[in-house]
């Protein structure tokens, strides 16, 4: 549970950070997104507390993935909130300070980056390829299913 608080500490931190590139970039009053955070914050408290009483190898993103498809899901009683809630929320500001957590992680493991030396490189390119023809694919794929294109 301590580890848990721990982690809590640092979303907490992002959450501030994401409020404050929120009311940069979109003018929001932050009283108006205390509700988007606290319904994220209990998904991600959620998921912490998954991850640490489920036995299995699921990364805690995928426990949060799938605790808000469950919260979403149309039958659910919490569903109007988190979807109102979770609404007003610009994610590309939020980006930003998950983007600067990701570079301080990955600046810690320099020496193991070094190691790999041009290799990053060449699966940096293939799978921002892969990941752009993916989903080039299924857009083309939904847009002709749809008659849109």
């Amino acid at each position: 549970m301590k580890a848990i608080l721990i982690d809590m500490k640092l979303v907490f931190l992002a959450i501030i950070l994401a409020m404050f590139t929120q009311l940069l970039t979109t003018g929001t009053p932050i009283v108006d997104m205390l509700h988007s955070f606290l319904a994220m914050s209990i998904v991600v408290f959620l998921s912490l507390v998954a991850k640490q009483f489920i036995p299995s190898s699921l990364p805690t993103f995928a426990y949060a993935t799938l605790i808000g498809i469950a919260i979403c899901l149309p039958d659910t009683l919490v569903r109007a909130y988190f979807l109102e809630s979770i609404g007003k929320v610009s994610f590309l500001s939020c980006c930003v300070p998950l983007l600067a957590f990701a570079g301080l992680s990955v600046g810690g493991q320099m020496e193991e980056l070094k190691k790999m030396s041009w290799k990053v490189i060449v699966i940096f390119l293939i799978v921002s390829t892969s990941c752009f023809f993916g989903a080039s694919l299924v857009a083309q794929i939904g847009f002709q299913m749809k008659g849109i294109i």
